[in-house]
């Protein structure tokens, strides 16, 4: 039970019917406060009109007068059976009362001060009245609502009438009202409740087809994607998302298994070499010579997995972005010299002309410097120029550039060579690519733009490329320059 508490479907729900119950609760309360201000205010209009027509019955019994009497002012009289239900009497202006219902008996109607101003105020006088005279009247607990008028015509004195009927009616209107609302706002709610319940459910149903479907989803069946929904809503949206997430993962978990497969493979080459090698030495006496060059070659495989090693752990030290190790205050000219000194037995092997141009100091700022890891700098920048020296021509220079530019230290390494081709400079960076000559053979382990790529990132900054229009292809490194002191 505890369980369903926690859905988003029971919060949606709650929330649903939170917001209902407080319009409903406001709603019906303004209505049963309008409609009870309608029955009293019909009630005291109906009791006026009573009181109007008992005047009326009484300047007709003045009309019907002999004309003798009509020449002196008579007293008021009503008939008491025209009028069932209502008390009433008639007050002359000194409040002396010449007429009275009988169902009054013995008992008068109040003589309030607020009664006595109807004269002054010119319009009737409404009260409600409890106590004893109410109780009296009515024979237990009540109020009366009394209305009293002053009038003045030629035929008669001037006098106050004075009406009172008992508000029992109108107060059981009003409590069936209340009643009927209280017995509203309940059902109201039940039904908001329900209404609310299977509109979260069918809310929510296209989140919980997706989770189901999501679950479906395995490292074997990620070319999978969740149907779009019609309609364009949150929902449509939410899936694309979901779809486009599940094309990053399936791109990365393919280069992930491109990644290791090349890595294995990579590194299973010089174990077999040696193995064979091995082997065969084995098999019978071998001069010393042939232990030479079996020691020699074990040397070189060895030397080429260690390489391939540590540059894999420079990649997935990149890949995972852990930050360098040792940062330091790095001079760019420092790491392009000692970069240049490194690839120039490379380069002489290979007759190509290193040609280095350094930033020239400003007067507010010496040198470029970058935070960072000193050597994973110079291991990029050797990367980069060791791939420009192995796609060069002969006796063509490769050309490495320290400039500054804004807040950004940047790094051009322009070589000579066939360039790029088009199809393939989407793919130059992965690891293990290597773009592949006319014979069908690459060059080197396909690690070293990867890696210089990754050490860029872990620097907060980023290598692009271009074909140059006169041949060849510019590596163009930019990275933050440390802030000024």
């Amino acid at each position: 039970m505890w369980q369903h508490l926690r859905t988003l479907r029971f919060k949606l729900t709650l929330v649903y019917l939170l917001t209902f119950g407080v319009i409903l609760t406001i709603l019906g309360v303004v209505v049963l406060t309008i409609r009870e201000d309608y029955l009293r205010e019909d009630f005291d209009e109906r009791l006026a009109d009573r009181a109007e027509s008992m005047v009326e019955a009484i300047e007709i019994a003045a009309e019907n007068l002999p004309e003798q009497i009509l020449s002196n002012k008579v007293s008021p009289r009503l008939n008491p059976f025209r009028f069932p239900g209502y008390f009433f009497q008639v007050r002359l202006e000194d409040g002396t009362i010449v007429e009275r219902s009988r169902n009054l008996g013995d008992l008068s109607l109040p003589w309030t001060p607020s009664a006595q101003q109807s004269r002054a105020a010119g319009e009737p006088a409404l009260e409600t009245v409890s106590g004893k005279v109410a109780e009296s009247l009515l024979g237990g607990d009540g109020e009366l609502r009394v209305l009293t008028l002053y009038h003045e015509a030629p035929e008669t004195e001037p006098f106050y009438l004075q009406v009172a009927v008992s508000l029992e009616r109108v107060d059981e209107s009003i409590a069936a009202l209340r009643r009927l609302f209280l017995l509203f706002i309940p059902a109201g709610l039940l039904v908001a409740g329900l209404a609310s319940w299977f509109m979260a459910r069918r809310s929510l149903a296209p989140v919980g087809r997706i989770a189901r479907e999501a679950q479906e989803l395995t490292a074997e069946h990620l070319d999978r994607r969740i149907d779009l929904p019609p309609g364009g809503d949150e929902v449509a949206q939410m899936v694309a998302t979901v779809n486009q997430m599940l094309d990053r993962l399936e791109a990365s978990f393919r280069a992930q298994e491109r990644f290791i497969a090349n890595a294995a493979h990579e590194l299973q080459t010089p174990v077999s070499i040696l193995l064979g090698q091995a082997q065969v030495l084995s098999q019978q006496a071998r001069s010393a010579e042939e232990h030479d060059r079996f020691a020699a070659s074990v040397q070189d495989e060895m030397r080429r997995m260690a390489k391939t090693i540590e540059g894999l752990l420079t990649l997935a030290r990149a890949d995972v972005g852990m930050p360098p190790g040792s940062v330091t205050s790095v001079s760019l000219n420092e790491a392009v010299t000692d970069a240049v000194q490194r690839c120039e037995p490379l380069a002489r092997q290979r007759e190509v002309r290193l040609v280095p141009v350094l930033a020239v100091p400003a007067p507010d700022r010496p040198e470029p410097l970058v935070a960072g890891d000193g050597e994973l700098l110079r291991t990029m920048i050797v990367n980069l120029l060791r791939n420009a020296i192995r796609y060069s021509p002969v006796e063509k220079p490769v050309e490495i550039k320290v400039a500054v530019e804004g807040d950004e230290a940047c790094v051009t390494v322009r070589d000579h060579g066939p360039g790029i081709p088009a199809e393939h400079i989407e793919q130059i960076f992965e690891p293990f690519f290597r773009i592949p000559r006319g014979d069908g053979s690459a060059q080197g382990a396909g690690l070293g733009l990867a890696i210089a790529q990754g050490v860029a990132g872990l620097h907060q900054g980023q290598i692009s490329l271009a074909n140059c229009p006169d041949g060849g292809c510019e590596f163009v490194v930019r990275l933050p320059l440390t802030p000024v002191p």
